[in-house]
């Protein structure tokens, strides 16, 4: 198919991906984080610890510091009485750094179609090597792809086709956020999606790849975690989700409050621009010195005005820019980290409602007691049949009849536990992997102060340098007619 399809580990070894190389060395380099809190219900204050065999190290931190274990599976006691579990998840820190791209896109100068034309974006994949072609129907593809693939999993949502202007910010956030989670990166439809230089249509048309939903042992994804730890943290299940609900209006507001803080700053700046040109004196044609009346001549205070006058603007026009800067990166790098982790609670609660949809408690308990009256019918009839009391024939036909719709029960009943144990056993990952994303907070946060800590440095600077200016200006009323 032409096509270019490197083989890819999904992040357990990474060693020829330098993405997640700088993954790898900016978590070495941040203190670890303990990011489980608060995601069992066993305890509601209590706090778990992560662990994976690709990241022992940090597992090893987050035991001396009294919130981890290397384990999955095993307790992890944080308290007098708390007690959680260790779910198993992959805990690659690439998929937590939020900051972290591996792709850009941009519009393909070349548009498709031949009768109705429709816009091409440019997929550039660092870890892949790879450019590829995609329209926008393509992206939308993938994501329902992943939807009917992992429906019980935490996965990016597409950008609305809409608002053409920012569809390329929203498709570039969308496909990193796909690369960045591990069982997604090794996907063989979403690698071939980023490195497949064919027409996708094509791709999918020819390709023979897996479209039906994962299928996993419950029990074996489960690593030792007690059924009854996953059951009590799924009987929560309103509870979570009136949490990320409040998360979601968490962000929503600070999202909205840098991006109101980064107009503000602009237009701070851009008044503070437009003062400043009001003290630039421009260069004047010489005072005649013809003239005889005094009032004429350009005085030393005078000259002296101008000058320092000057420089004030230009001290004013400095901070101007600084503070349209900080206004512009409030909104490029703080407001947008903070976007990302709100997509991240948007597919949390999308995640749980497609588990609230799909949730087989009621068809299991609706079964189970049907089957329990049929085994009653059952026994009461085979106890009439044996005392004699029987009718003939029509009491084994119906025995016969209800032992066969006991047996189809019995079959769907195992088929709805099972998948009921699938969504349980996917929610409580899940949770865990939601809440590790909250150790992007520190990124973020640092990164926030560091910026305004320089911004105000920057400005303070400026401002020390107009003091100076303005302790030259002439005070001498005087001076300025003599």
């Amino acid at each position: 198919m032409g096509s270019h399809s490197p083989v890819f580990d999904g992040g357990n070894s990474g060693n020829d991906d330098p993405w997640l190389s700088a993954a790898r060395n900016s978590a070495a380099a941040a203190p670890p984080t303990s990011a489980m809190a608060g995601m069992s219900v066993a305890d509601n204050a209590g706090k778990a610890g992560a662990s994976s065999d690709n990241n022992n190290a940090y597992l090893a931190k987050e035991q001396q510091s009294g919130g981890g274990t290397a384990n999955f599976g095993e307790p992890v006691r944080t308290g007098a009485n708390a007690e959680t579990y260790v779910p198993k998840i992959n805990m690659d820190a690439a998929q937590w750094q939020l900051d972290l791209e591996d792709v850009t896109i941009k519009e393909s100068a070349e548009r498709g179609g031949i009768v109705f034309k429709h816009t091409n974006y440019e997929v550039n994949t660092r870890s892949f090597s790879a450019m590829v072609v995609r329209r926008y129907n393509d992206f939308f593809w993938i994501s329902s792809y992943l939807v009917k693939r992992y429906p019980y999993r935490m996965h990016p949502n597409i950008p609305p086709k809409g608002f053409p202007d920012n569809r390329v910010k929203g498709l570039t956030r969308f496909a990193n956020a796909i690369l960045r989670i591990p069982f997604l990166r090794r996907d063989a439809l979403v690698i071939q999606f980023f490195s497949n230089t064919d027409e996708f249509s094509r791709v999918v048309k020819v390709g023979n790849l897996d479209m039906d939903a994962e299928e996993f042992d419950p029990k074996e994804e489960a690593a030792g975690v007690p059924e009854s730890e996953i059951q009590q943290t799924y009987q929560a299940f309103d509870e979570f989700y009136g949490q990320v609900t409040r998360d979601e209006e968490k962000y929503r507001t600070q999202i909205t409050a840098l991006e109101k803080i980064s107009r503000y700053k602009q237009a701070i700046g851009d008044e503070l621009n437009a003062y400043s040109d009001t003290l630039h004196v421009p260069n004047m044609p010489s005072e005649g010195s013809q003239r005889s009346t005094k009032f004429h001549v350009l005085s030393r205070a005078k000259s002296s005005l101008r000058s320092n006058l000057n420089e004030l603007s230009m001290s004013f026009s400095d901070a101007s820019l600084l503070d349209k800067s900080q206004g512009e990166v409030m909104k490029t790098m703080s407001a947008e980290y903070l976007r990302r982790l709100y997509d991240v609670v948007i597919s949390m609660k999308l995640m749980m409602e497609r588990v609230r949809l799909m949730d087989r408690s009621r068809d299991t308990q609706r079964i189970k007691e049907r089957n329990d009256a049929n085994v009653m019918a059952v026994t009461q009839l085979s106890s009439e049949t044996s005392s004699g009391s029987a009718t003939g024939p029509a009491d084994r036909g119906g025995i016969e009849r209800l032992e066969r719709m006991i047996k189809e029960d019995t079959t769907e009943l195992a088929k709805l536990e099972h998948e009921q144990r699938c969504i349980g056993v996917r929610f409580y990952q899940e949770l865990a992997r939601y809440k590790c994303y909250e150790s992007f907070l520190q990124t973020h946060y640092h990164r926030f102060v560091e910026e305004q800590i320089k911004h105000h440095t920057l400005a303070l600077n400026a401002w020390k340098q107009a003091l100076v200016t303005a302790d030259d200006l002439p005070t001498n009323p005087l001076h300025f007619i003599s």
